[in-house]
C-alpha cells in the first residue's frame, strides 16, 4: 500500500457542491482513498446535484486552475472512472457549522481499518497531483501534528496565501498568514516557517489518526473560523503544527464564506456572516484558552464595528455588534492542558 492510499478526506459543503465535488476529484486523483463530502443540509440544491452527478444522472464539468504549477496541478479523473465508494456523500440534518460536518466524517473515516492518514479540505480548495505525498512524508515525523499546505491563490499567477498556516498575535489573537502575497518560488525554510506558526490554514490540514487520542474532534461550539487555532492547542506541546512544502492547494478565497478578496495581500471584502462568525469565534477562543485577553477581544470587535461603519458597511457593522450578544455558549478549555497554559 502507497501512502496516498492511506489517506481519507472530509469535505464539508454548503451551497458549492459543484466545487466540493471537485474538491473531493483532486483529493482521489492524487491517490486518496475515500472521500465524504458532508453536506450541512444547504439550501441551494447542492446535495442533490453530488448525488444525481455519482449516480451518472447529472453532468459535471470539472474547474482546473488556470496555468497550474509544472508538474503540481490537480489531477481530476472522470465521474465514470471512480472505483465503487470512493467518494461518498453524507447529508447532515442541520447545518451545525464547519467543525460539526467535519466530525461527522471523521467518524465515519476512522472506523475505516485501511484509513489512518486523514484531511480535511476545503470545498472551494483543489489539491496538486503531488499534495498527498507531501503529506504522508512531513507526517512520517512522529512529532507533526497538524499539517498544513503551500496554499496558492486559484488564478493564475496564483500567489501565496500561506506557507502553512498563519501566527497568531499574541495580543490580539488575530491569525496572519505566513508568507500571504509572495511567491511560491521564494518559499522560505520548513523551519521557520514552523517555528512561526500557530496553526494550518484550514483549506487543507492533514493528520494521522492518533492525533484524535490526543486531541479528540472538533470543538462544534465553534461555527465557523478558530477552529484550526482551537484543535492546534487541544492537542497538547508535544505534536506541533507542521508544514508541508511540497502540498500545493490551490484555493478559491472566500467561495464557501461568501466573502471576496481583491488579491492575496489585501484586505478582504468579508460578508456580514463571516464578520459576525469570525468576531464571535475569536472571543469563543480568548475565553478558552486566553480569557485575561478576553476584554480586549471584546474592545476589537466595537472598534473593527466602527471601521465597517465608516467605510460604508452597516450591514457588516451590526452583524459584529451581534456577535457579542448573548447566545452561544463558549467553548470550554479540555481538562488535560487546562493548567499547563
Amino acid at each position: 500500500m502507497n501512502q496516498e492510499s492511506r489517506f481519507g478526506a472530509v469535505i464539508v459543503n454548503y451551497n458549492c457542491g459543484p466545487f466540493a465535488l471537485d474538491a473531493a476529484l483532486s483529493f482521489i486523483g492524487a491517490g486518496g482513498a475515500a472521500a465524504i463530502i458532508v453536506d450541512n443540509a444547504s439550501t441551494d440544491g447542492s446535495a442533490e446535484y453530488i448525488e444525481r452527478a455519482l449516480a451518472g444522472d447529472a453532468i459535471h464539468e470539472s474547474e482546473a486552475p488556470s496555468l497550474p504549477f509544472e508538474k503540481d496541478a490537480p489531477s481530476i479523473p472522470e465521474l465514470s472512472a471512480l472505483a465503487p465508494g470512493a467518494v461518498r456523500l453524507v447529508r447532515a440534518p442541520c447545518n451545525g457549522g464547519f467543525a460539526y460536518g467535519c466530525n461527522t466524517g471523521l467518524r465515519l473515516l476512522s472506523a475505516m481499518r485501511n484509513i489512518d492518514r486523514l484531511l480535511l479540505l476545503n470545498p472551494d480548495a483543489l489539491l496538486s497531483r503531488r499534495a498527498l505525498a507531501a503529506f504522508a512524508e512531513r507526517l512520517a515525523d512522529a512529532r507533526a501534528g497538524l499539517c498544513g499546505a503551500s496554499v496558492v491563490a486559484f488564478d493564475a499567477p496564483h500567489p501565496v496565501q500561506a506557507f502553512g498556516g498563519a501566527a497568531l498575535h499574541p495580543l490580539l489573537l488575530v491569525g496572519a498568514n505566513i508568507g500571504e502575497g509572495g511567491r511560491l518560488s521564494d518559499a522560505p525554510d520548513r523551519r521557520s516557517v514552523e517555528e512561526r506558526m500557530s496553526y494550518p490554514l484550514g483549506a487543507a490540514i492533514a493528520f494521522r489518526r492518533d492525533y484524535l487520542s490526543r486531541a479528540g474532534f472538533l470543538d462544534e461550539r465553534y461555527f465557523l473560523y478558530y477552529e484550526e487555532a482551537d484543535w492546534t492547542l487541544a492537542g497538547g506541546p508535544a505534536n506541533g503544527p507542521a508544514w508541508a512544502p511540497g502540498a500545493i492547494v490551490y484555493h478559491r478565497y472566500g467561495a464557501s464564506s461568501k466573502s471576496a478578496r481583491r488579491g492575496a495581500g489585501e484586505a478582504s471584502a468579508r460578508s456580514p456572516l463571516a464578520d459576525f462568525h469570525m468576531a464571535r469565534s475569536r472571543i469563543a477562543f480568548a475565553l478558552k484558552w486566553r480569557p485575561a485577553l478576553a476584554p480586549l477581544a471584546y474592545l476589537g470587535v466595537f472598534a473593527q464595528a466602527g471601521v465597517r461603519l465608516a467605510r460604508g458597511r452597516p450591514e457588516n457593522a451590526a452583524a459584529l455588534i451581534r456577535s457579542i450578544l448573548p447566545g452561544r455558549k463558549s467553548p470550554t478549555k479540555p481538562r488535560a492542558y487546562a493548567a499547563a497554559e
